[in-house]
């Protein structure tokens, strides 16, 4: 399996179909699995600029599977130019095909997909440097760290495409890039395509630009309601999926010790983390409470800090002693 990227060049036999026309306006010969398919069909059919021009659509890939049929299927995903959201419908799709189909004059297996944006967004930051003349940026999101001391925090450049949606608090969506400033945090939905330089590099469909989160700390204990004395047991389920009960004094003590110093700040990354280091159930009395590395409380996220790190390092230290081969590969 190919597949061709975007491009900007033009077919000069493009043929164009009103969109609102459904029934078939021409007749093609049944097609023979025998017969040859038209000479760089994969490629004629990408560059079909007034057919997608015509129905509000935008090609984004298009690959072909040889073993599917006598000549293959084709693949080819299209998304909604200015509507990023929604879905084609199924007679979108119909009328689609059978313009493609008339301006290759053959007709072929081809299966059209939507890429429609997820509802969270992919990627987060803050815009620490604008190339006007590239018409692209560069993100920083201290909140993401490569690396345990979070010396080495995530940085991307992001470029526009010409229909890329950029909404504000005070905008429906027709700002451009003339409009964004350093320092602004942008929540971005890309092509889901990234150029793995240093540091990588998308295309941004859509851009919401967002305020950053009051940066008040609360304590843990005001979180979770409790002040973390008298802990009795603690039992800690790590991401690899093994389990360690905690139940000396010495270590219930540290535990409680670190827990009662953590204050949080809310998160302007808020994007789910699939996984976590861990999480633990504690008991106190007769009731049980819960703490996670995602440091999600009533739905809200918050970040992360030296004193969880702190926490972090205790627990994983406490695993290691007693289990072996825990969290393979994760360096703490």
């Amino acid at each position: 399996m190919f597949a061709f990227g975007l491009s900007s060049i033009g077919d000069q036999g493009d043929v164009t179909v009103p969109p609102t026309e459904v029934k078939r306006v021409y007749e093609l010969p049944s097609p023979n699995p025998a017969d040859p398919l038209p000479e760089n069909l994969q490629d004629r059919m990408f560059h079909l600029e007034n057919v997608y021009r015509q129905f509000s659509v935008k090609p984004m890939s298009i690959s072909k599977s040889e073993r599917e049929y006598p000549n293959g299927a084709f693949h080819l995903q299209l998304i909604k130019l200015g509507n990023h959201r929604e879905e084609l419908s199924l007679q979108e799709k119909s009328q689609i095909k059978e313009a493609i189909y008339k301006a290759t004059g053959a007709r072929f297996s081809l299966d059209i997909t939507t890429l429609v944006m997820p509802k969270e967004e992919e990627l987060v930051g803050y815009i620490s440097e604008l190339d006007k003349e590239e018409q692209k940026m560069l993100l920083v999101n201290p909140e993401a760290c490569l690396d345990k001391e979070c010396k080495e925090i995530e940085k991307f450049w992001v470029s526009l495409e010409d229909d890329t949606v950029i909404v504000t608090n005070n905008s429906d969506g027709s700002n451009k890039f003339e409009d964004l400033k350093l320092g602004d945090l942008l929540h971005i939905w890309t092509t889901q395509a990234v150029l793995l330089s240093s540091p990588p590099q998308y295309t941004a469909l859509d851009i919401e630009v967002v305020e950053p989160e009051e940066e008040t700390p609360v304590a843990l204990s005001a979180l979770v309601k409790t002040d973390f004395n008298g802990i009795k047991q603690i039992d800690v389920r790590f991401g690899d999926g093994k389990k360690l009960a905690i139940t000396d004094t010495k270590s219930l003590e540290e535990i409680s010790s670190i827990l009662k110093r953590i204050e949080l700040v809310r998160a302007n990354d808020k994007r789910t983390i699939v996984g976590s280091l861990y999480g633990m159930e504690l008991t106190i009395g007769d009731t049980k409470f819960r703490y996670g590395t995602s440091l999600r409380f009533d739905n809200i996220k918050y970040k992360q800090n030296s004193v969880t790190t702190e926490l972090n390092d205790y627990i994983v230290a406490l695993g290691r002693a007693s289990i072996p081969n825990l969290l393979p590969g994760i360096q703490r």
